[in-house]
């Protein structure tokens, strides 16, 4: 092994020197800053993976929380409705059941109801007695036993909701209805027809304003109930030839799974572009009728 050793008379003329320590200063003060700039550099990546991450959840968990919202708003909004129609129900049970007692009820619960699109009575025999408004007047006296809402239907039942309905006044809309009950006997029932709009309407504007998301609610058979975009309404996902395969086999899932994430690219209508969508979705169940209620995001 060889020692290297510095001669002392170097080491002095060195500190004698005036600009040895010039010379000195700036090597270190130029290492030091070579070091920082790469601290600096490395400090910067770090947090940019950590911040891109957080970003992904943070998406991830505010459209958690707009699902959680919107299932809140819609539940309270059906709720709302259906007490307004059990009352109606006692109302007719308890003494108003020709036509135009039965019409007052029914026009004062178009009134209270913010879903309400048209309201009628039918009777145990399921032949219509009163209706409110009078556009559908021509509804009086027809028997409504083909949509099977008899006595066996409400059994232990006080609120129903049926599947999104291709009505005989023309219209799409989801019916909820109540039954009504004499002393414990079937005196027929309270139906209210609402469009998918009156309903999911205020919660689509409430999540893009406040999120910039989108709202879609799903039957699940694939019906689509609602959708920010009229022209999907009432459309089956699962079935309708025009939706692409990325498209059903997201649907597939959600569908089968009572929450979740899932993602989806489709070409926009008109346009060459490519969207990935991501959707949160959960499920709301209300008077026997299953809602996938779904976030989608860009």
């Amino acid at each position: 092994m060889f020692a290297c050793r510095r001669d002392p008379s170097i080491v002095s003329s060195n500190l004698t020197d005036p600009t040895f320590f010039e010379t000195l200063f700036t090597v270190i003060n130029l290492e030091y800053r070579m070091r920082l700039s790469l601290l600096l550099f490395i400090g910067l990546f770090v947090c940019s993976a950590v911040i891109s991450a957080g970003c992904i959840d943070a998406k991830d968990a505010s459209q958690e929380n707009a699902v959680s919202e919107a299932i809140s708003m819609i539940n309270l909004s059906l709720s709302e409705s259906a007490d307004w129609m059990t009352q109606a129900a006692d109302e007719i049970a308890a003494g108003k059941t020709d036509a135009d007692s039965s019409k007052q009820v029914l026009a004062d619960l178009y009134q209270k109801s913010t879903l309400a699109q048209t309201i009628l009575y039918a009777n145990e025999s399921m032949i219509v007695v009163s209706v409110y408004p009078d556009i559908i007047l021509s509804s009086v006296g027809s028997d409504q036993s083909a949509y099977g809402t008899d006595e066996a239907y409400y059994s232990g039942k006080t609120i129903a909701l049926t599947e999104y309905l291709h009505l005989d006044d023309g219209t799409n809309a989801s019916v909820l209805s109540a039954p009504v009950y004499t002393g414990g006997e079937w005196k027929g029932y309270i139906s209210m027809s609402f469009d998918s709009s009156r309903l999911f309407g205020d919660v689509e504007k409430y999540l893009f304003e406040t999120y910039g998301y989108h709202l879609c609610v799903l039957q699940t058979n694939g019906l689509q109930v609602y959708d920010y975009d009229l022209r999907e309404r009432g459309k089956n996902i699962l079935t309708d030839p025009s939706y692409p395969d990325d498209v059903k086999t997201a649907a597939v899932e959600i569908c089968l799974k009572t929450s979740g994430t899932t993602e989806y690219t489709y070409q926009k209508t008109g346009s060459d572009e490519i969207v990935q969508k991501t959707v949160v979705w959960d499920t709301l169940e209300f008077g026997g009728q299953t809602w996938r209620v779904l976030i989608l995001a860009e």
